[in-house]
């Protein structure tokens, strides 16, 4: 699971460094018409604002997995688990036979 993960953070800095525009002072009023980058500077912030979004969506996902959040067992879930208990107990020699069945029909 790590590994798709890096490769898209990898994949979104290098795209991001390799488009970025270099950095430019002011250059005044007469600077390709626009004034103070009104027009075509504009241009990467809302394509920059959605690789951050992204970003901070998948680094949240990939945190959320990590910590091993896992969901609640439903009820037939927990009536498995109960039953796997019941047949390990049995083959360990814990319960005998009676107890085994007695308690399986309780659980079904």
């Amino acid at each position: 699971m790590k590994q798709p993960f890096l490769l898209l953070a990898t994949a979104t800095a290098a795209l991001t460094i390799l488009t970025a525009p270099p950095a430019m002072a002011d250059a005044g009023e007469g600077y390709g018409g626009y004034h103070h980058m009104m027009g075509g500077g504009w241009f990467m912030g809302p394509f920059m604002m959605m690789v951050l979004i992204i970003f901070l969506v998948g680094a949240g996902i990939y945190a959320f997995r990590s910590l091993g959040h896992t969901a609640k067992p439903d009820a037939a879930g927990a009536q498995d688990s109960a039953l796997t208990i019941l047949r390990e107990r049995f083959a360990k020699g814990e319960i005998d036979r009676e107890e085994f069945e007695e308690r399986r029909k309780a659980l079904e």
